[in-house]
């Protein structure tokens, strides 16, 4: 395989799209760990501009990626591999803003993420099939706003008591 090609099979995966099994949850675990030990290490909370600017990187890394391994078909001619999770990466660091240490919250972004990705409800199926890159990442985006809302939400709730 070609440099470049390799290249891109590697970015778009996060190498856990090429583990067998449920790729998309593994890169959502591997996203939620590493958060994990970043605030286990005294890490900045996940928001303001510094995590802005990391979201906002990923999310473009995600379109070009995808886009560049759909182009070069990676991995086959499907408009939307399993094989690149690069996109739930980025929909888990939506899902995640906000939060400041170690808690219920986290495992809250992280459950609620995989059940929108997963069921696809309002629009989010609908955006999957937008083509190419598009298709790739947006679902995942909005995937990743709805768990953020619904975790803040519940967050919210017991103030109001």
């Amino acid at each position: 395989m070609a440099p470049l090609r390799t290249f891109h099979l590697w970015l778009s995966s996060l190498g856990v799209g090429l583990l067998p099994g449920a790729q998309g949850t593994y890169a959502s675990l591997l996203v939620a760990g590493l958060v994990a030990l970043w605030l286990s290490l005294g890490g900045a909370p996940l928001s303001g501009a510094p995590y802005a600017l990391l979201t906002g990187a990923v999310i473009a890394l995600a379109l070009w990626s995808s886009h560049m391994a759909l182009r070069q078909r990676v991995f086959g001619g499907s408009p939307d591999p399993g094989q690149i999770v690069i996109d739930e990466a980025a929909g888990m660091l939506l899902a995640m803003w906000g939060i400041t240490s170690l808690g219920w919250q986290l495992v809250a972004a992280l459950v609620l993420f995989r059940i929108f990705d997963i069921v696809k409800p309002l629009g989010v199926g609908a955006l999957q099939r937008l083509p190419g890159a598009w298709g790739v990442v947006a679902d995942d985006l909005l995937a990743g706003l709805y768990a953020l809302a619904v975790w803040r939400l519940l967050a919210w709730v017991p103030t109001l008591l």
